[in-house]
């Protein structure tokens, strides 16, 4: 390609919010104790690429220090190409405090004022990482300030002018907003740019105002739109392309929490639909992407934490191996 040393096309570029996640690990009499796990939407793409064996790279930003360390060295350990990484001089890492039910399902609380990633400005953006990926991946919390967001968008303008793919998961996540509606907005410019789009049902219900399936998803397609993958938890997910939907069953496991699911589903998602001819997908083919992405979400729901444990190809296969399809 060029001489900038990238030698060959990245299969897919994440773009965006890079935290370190503080995850509950028990107590110590009436203390809660956390352990710090990298973490990030984005990130955890990234390393669940990379971990299924394509070239994958991360453009972000973090802090100084320490927790910056420990998400630039666990990228690079998954085998995400970290150069596009920026590190900020006294801007700090995000971070998320996540809380877990009695099933494993977590919440955040999210701390992002002021921090690296919000603070990522489209003149450090590595543009030539993001003209040699197949696919720039996105969310919208890197929408939610002027500075990242207008980098945002002209990371999406770079890689469309290369003829890359964008693929979108809104993530929505109601404790960093003070103005839902603002929220709402960039769920909606998320999905508005991509051309692969991964929402919960929760999310879809939330940026179309419609509470049946089938009118929510036609409500935010645009001509654009190649798959939209609808997830719902444990109960699988159901996939959408122009001309047909198919249902993926969700899989019976041992819930240790359910950080990163989500992610993990969305790596196999665009690791499956860059393996085929989007142009010529038919329905048993994007079933067993959508089936094999589930049981990649499922995987992630056995294991603690998210960026540093995204699954392998040998845990997803036994996972299908050990699991018989319903007709």
């Amino acid at each position: 390609m060029s001489n900038d040393g990238i030698s060959s096309r990245f299969g897919v570029t994440a773009l965006g919010e890079l935290v370190i996640d503080m995850i509950p690990a028990g107590r110590s009499g009436a203390d809660a104790l956390y352990a710090a796990r990298p973490g990030g939407a984005p990130g955890n793409v990234a390393a669940g690429i990379a971990r299924l064996g394509l070239r994958a790279a991360m453009v972000s930003r973090v802090g100084p220090g320490h927790l910056g360390d420990v998400l630039i060295e666990t990228l690079k350990g998954a085998g995400v190409e970290t150069r596009a990484i920026s590190r900020a001089e006294v801007d700090t890492t995000a971070l998320a405090v996540v809380s877990l039910d009695s099933r494993g399902d977590r919440d955040f609380a999210l701390y992002r004022e002021g921090c690296a990633d919000s603070r990522m400005a489209a003149d450090v953006i590595d543009r030539d990482v993001i003209r040699a990926s197949r696919v720039l991946h996105v969310g919208s919390l890197t929408l939610g300030t002027p500075v990242s967001a207008e980098a945002q968008r002209q990371a999406i303008a770079v890689a469309r002018d290369a003829g890359a793919l964008i693929s979108a998961d809104p993530n929505l996540r109601p404790a960093v907003w003070h103005d839902p509606n603002a929220m709402l907005a960039t769920g909606r410019e998320a999905v508005a740019a991509a051309d692969i789009v991964k929402i919960s049902d929760e999310e879809l219900f939330a940026l179309s105002g419609l509470d049946d399936p089938g009118d929510a998803v036609r409500a935010l397609w645009h001509p654009r739109l190649k798959v939209m993958a609808v997830t719902r938890g444990a109960d699988g997910a159901e996939l959408f392309t122009p001309d047909f939907t198919v249902a993926a069953p969700g899989f019976v496991v041992d819930v240790v929490d359910t950080v990163g699911c989500g992610d993990a589903f969305m790596a196999s998602l665009i690791a499956g639909l860059l393996a085929s001819d989007l142009n010529r997908l038919d329905a048993p083919a994007l079933a067993a992407i959508g089936r094999r992405a589930c049981a990649a979400g499922a995987v992630m729901a056995t294991i603690s934490g998210a960026m540093g444990a995204m699954p392998e190809p040998a845990a997803i296969d036994a996972l299908l191996a050990n699991t018989p399809e319903t007709p």
